[in-house]
């Protein structure tokens, strides 16, 4: 397992280090052509090399109890469906008000709806997420990459 895990570091060391010199070598005036394939190269190193690093753990297994005496994990088949189900239709939505709304309104109402849904964060941690993603989002899109975006009845 110790081999595996190692040659695993490794490649992804190595795809993340061609990813990064070949985001360089791109001849294009568009920032974002160059950005993209830097960032996830730069990631693959950062997770290749703690793949490659890291110490072999195992976990322990789950001790039984008393409402699960066998100690195996209960999958919540229908929970999971439902959770999948409904973030499958707040993107639709988000897609159907995107032209609408614009850019920045939809990915807020979008956010604000998963986050409050989805987890368990006050109103007022959910509008800070809310207000941070929408507003980098927008600035990188819009101003970094220079990606045309949506307006909207907002003008945002």
């Amino acid at each position: 397992m110790n081999r595996a895990r190692k040659l695993s570091g490794a490649f992804l060391i190595g795809l993340g280090a061609l990813s990064v010199v070949e985001g360089f070598r791109l001849r294009d005036d568009w920032l974002g052509a160059k950005l993209m394939p830097v960032v996830i190269g730069a990631v693959l190193l950062v997770l290749g090399s703690h793949v490659f690093t890291r110490e072999e753990h195992h976990a322990p297994a789950p001790a039984p109890s008393d409402d699960d005496p066998e100690g195996e994990i209960e999958v919540r088949g229908a929970e999971a469906r439902n959770r999948v189900a409904f973030i499958f239709a707040v993107l639709a939505i988000y897609v159907i008000i995107l032209p609408s709304f614009g850019f920045m309104p939809a990915t807020a109402v979008f956010t604000l709806t998963l986050i409050r849904a989805l987890g368990s964060y006050s109103w007022a941690a959910a509008f800070g997420f809310t207000v941070a993603i929408a507003v980098s989002t927008h600035v990188v899109f819009k101003h970094w990459l220079g990606m045309p975006l949506p307006v909207g009845l907002f003008g945002v």
